[in-house]
């Protein structure tokens, strides 16, 4: 774990960041007027909030884990067998596409997620510790901090199974820890999240300072909501996860967009949480620039098109098929035709315009998923199958009737793969979740010219941290 990251540095990077010409709407402030040193940065509310706010910041900027060339979305789909990597000399994108990875090339998602539970921990502590803080701020700030850390750990605990469980700013002793079990992370991902969901705002967005905002880009009591429904899902929990999911169904704030083109708008009532843009050089999301893409810039900047095997997926007259895959043909001989993740419709680069659209990071139509398979795993078939048919009504298809369990178990599965595609990992986690990733990944690996041991459902931790705390050992089978 890269942990030794000084107090003073993470604080001042923070506030630069919020006060830079890119921090606007619901992650906006006014410029804390005091110095940028731990001893006083937490005396204000203003001077608390630009921490917070610029926690965000970083998640949502281009390079880090959750989005652009090295996120989640990109890594774990070429990982999976979504996505096709057509530049063997980029060595990231072929490890992760042949599932080659090693300790000496490993993604950053490890020291990104430990970062961000640092910095976690930290505000957390000067945050708690602060006596000039009113209450008000003080609530929300704290419970938005242990939804962060708790969203951190849910792809921590999921990547790399049994991780080290820290709660504390001291770096000198996380960096001597050793790894928790899996059920032990979880249960405080579950405490974390209970806290956040009993103490953020209700039915609305509000900003640093508690104020009402239109954009969904900060959690409350919905996304948090959101991710519970998941990690139940995760944890098999079905009654838990159903009565999770079955809250955000019935909020009238939320509705599956009945236009599919829809589903990605900054306006979208289909979103329950969305990063914010942060990015000088791209108007929109950053993945529309590296992964779903307006077919113009494709060639220019080595776009990833999807797999065939994703493609065949789909029934015929699916309109998530025709409306969220994008084709592209080549002007050079030889001519070439790939599909690509189209999602997301707008790529532009240093545009004037406001944004239009918004990475996406929770959805309503993923609940309705997580209720369909908590509801057949307690015998709910007609449930499930209603569940399904929302969404696959929405794409132009038809009910999917069955009294079988693991048939309707399988087209839930289907109905997850073509429904979140290039999001998240959802297709990397729900096979591994569901144990059935080693048989696809022993097939589907050896035709990216690669080999497949089931060590490698989980990723190696990079060799540089396991040197800084041997502790935590390498990851089984690296």
């Amino acid at each position: 774990m890269k942990l030794r990251t000084a107090i003073i540095p993470a604080i001042i990077s923070f506030l630069l960041l919020c006060i830079s010409p890119a921090c606007e709407k619901a992650l906006e402030i006014s410029p804390s007027k005091v110095a940028l040193n731990d001893d006083n940065v937490y005396t204000t509310d203003g001077g608390a909030q630009s921490v917070v706010s610029g926690i965000y910041m970083d998640m949502a900027s281009s390079g880090k884990i959750y989005n652009g060339n090295l996120g989640i979305s990109l890594l774990l789909g070429l990982s999976a067998d979504e996505l096709i990597n057509p530049y063997p000399d980029n060595v990231w994108n072929t490890a992760a596409y042949t599932n080659g990875y090693t300790a000496g090339i490993a993604p950053a998602f490890w020291s990104g997620l430990y970062h961000q539970i640092f910095v976690c921990n930290l505000a957390i502590k000067g945050i708690s510790n602060s006596e000039q803080i009113t209450a008000p701020v003080k609530k929300q700030l704290l419970a938005e901090l242990k939804f962060i850390r708790a969203f951190g750990y849910f792809y921590a605990v999921n990547l790399y199974g049994d991780v080290p469980l820290t709660l504390t700013e001291d770096y000198e002793f996380n960096n001597t820890i050793a790894r928790s079990p899996e059920q032990q992370v979880y249960q405080q991902i579950i405490a974390d999240l209970s806290e956040a969901q009993a103490n953020l705002a209700d039915d609305r967005y509000v900003d640093a300072s508690g104020a009402t905002v239109p954009d969904r880009v900060r959690p409350n009591k919905q996304v948090v909501t959101a991710l519970l429904a998941r990690v139940y899902l995760y944890m098999q929990d079905w009654k838990n996860a159903e009565e999770q999911a079955s809250a955000l169904i019935a909020n009238p704030n939320y509705m599956l967009e009945p236009d599919l083109d829809r589903v990605f708008l900054r306006t979208s009532k289909e979103a329950i949480w969305q990063f914010q843009p942060v990015s000088d050089l791209y108007s929109n999301t950053v993945d529309a620039i590296f992964l779903v893409v307006n077919n113009i810039n494709f060639a220019a900047n080595g776009v990833l098109p999807v797999s065939t095997h994703l493609i065949q997926s789909f029934e015929a007259g699916d309109l998530r098929a025709t409306n969220w895959i994008g084709r592209y043909q080549t002007t050079i001989t030889p001519l070439q035709s790939y599909n690509y993740a189209f999602k997301y419709k707008v790529a532009a680069l240093f545009s004037p315009a406001p944004a239009t659209e918004y990475p996406v990071v929770f959805r309503l139509a993923e609940q309705y998923l997580i209720r369909a398979e908590a509801r057949a795993n307690q015998n709910d078939f007609n449930g499930a199958a209603q569940d399904l048919y929302a969404l696959r009504k929405r794409a132009g298809l038809g009910q999917v009737s069955t009294t079988d369990k693991n048939t309707l178990l399988a087209a839930i599965e289907r109905e997850r793969r073509n429904e979140l595609f290039c999001e998240w990992g959802h297709r990397w986690f729900d096979l591994k979740r569901t144990g059935r990733l080693n048989a696809v990944m022993t097939t589907i690996t050896p035709g990216k010219g690669g080999s497949w041991g089931s060590y490698k459902q989980f990723f190696p931790v990079p060799a540089d941290d396991v040197a800084i705390n041997p502790n935590i050992g390498q990851t089984i089978g690296y």
